[in-house]
């Protein structure tokens, strides 16, 4: 006689279903986050290690030059206060490229075009290049960004007079970026590291190259909007509104161009490259009169080690 098979396996419940897509759903809502965390944790340190490159072409410069570079070169006819003559010259970030193996992009901008310097025939384009030292990897808007329109212009670029974003800008003083009822960026006689026309000197920081900010991050408008700063020119910025301050996107949701205050899409904070070449990620929420006293270079502030 032959023994009856019994089977008793059983599928799975509708309810067993739901639990286990229940545990799913949660232990990925657990990871989601460490990941990005992750990510957000190595974004942040391969911007540090942008600006302590940054800080090592500084420092290569003053050695070879006696000074850093100035912030900018930018004298117009309507705003001369030095007699100088009438010119659109290179801003610091173009200065130190020989420094960060750029040899060959920065003699390409040595050629002088009379008042018009970077806008003049031969260097107009230039400013197209992206130079990776520059960039933050949290910032998702990596593009050309519109600085003129094609009137009156050498370049023949669809969109204009157009130089690649920049995420690093000069810090120009305390106070505000540009002078008194001048153009943005025409900072002479700021109290910080990055002056228009005039270079400051490791003997001119008073207050101690390793109290004094130099270079931080800065950002701008969102991916596609061709909104911000650009490393070619006009990079200057004061710590006048803090950090993530209003016209940033990190501080206020918009981009304006009123303020040109330091900003980053890292949480909490941004990092700057202080006089003596070391990185510190300083926090949004700093003091702002610790925050001044930073970024003076002969101010007489004394700031403490707990600071």
């Amino acid at each position: 006689m032959q023994t009856p098979i019994h089977n008793d396996w059983r599928g799975f419940t509708l309810v067993e279903l739901l639990v286990v897509i229940a545990i799913i759903a949660i232990l990925i809502a657990l990871l989601v986050p460490a990941v990005q965390a992750a990510r957000e944790a190595a974004r942040r340190t391969q911007c540090s290690n942008h600006f302590k490159q940054i800080g090592i072409a500084m420092h290569n410069y003053h050695a070879a030059d006696g000074r850093f570079p100035l912030g900018e070169l930018y004298i117009h006819s309507g705003w001369n206060p030095l007699s100088r003559e009438q010119h659109y010259g290179k801003s610091w970030g173009i200065r130190i490229l020989p420094y960060m193996e750029q040899v060959e992009l920065a003699n390409l901008f040595s050629v002088d075009n009379g008042i018009f310097g970077i806008y003049g025939p031969n260097q107009i384009d230039h400013g197209l290049n992206r130079i990776d030292s520059y960039q933050c990897p949290s910032d998702s808007q990596d593009a050309l960004i519109w600085v003129g329109s094609n009137a009156n212009t050498y370049t023949n670029h669809e969109i204009g007079i157009a130089f690649h974003k920049t995420n690093v800008g000069g810090s120009v003083d305390s106070l505000s970026s540009s002078e008194a009822g001048n153009d943005p960026g025409a900072r002479i006689h700021g109290d910080g590291m990055m002056l228009n026309v005039l270079a400051v000197r490791i003997r001119d920081v008073y207050d101690g190259t390793s109290n004094t900010l130099m270079v931080g991050e800065v950002t701008g408008g969102e991916q596609g909007s061709h909104q911000g700063y650009q490393w070619v020119h006009f990079n200057l910025f004061s710590t006048a509104f803090g950090i993530n301050g209003p016209g940033s996107i990190p501080g206020e949701g918009f981009f304006e161009r009123t303020n040109d205050t330091f900003s980053s899409y890292h949480p909490g904070g941004c990092h700057f490259l202080r006089a003596d070449g070391s990185v510190h990620f300083e926090s949004e929420n700093i003091d702002q009169a610790i925050l001044a006293a930073l970024t003076t270079r002969a101010g007489g502030e004394v700031i403490s080690s707990n600071e």
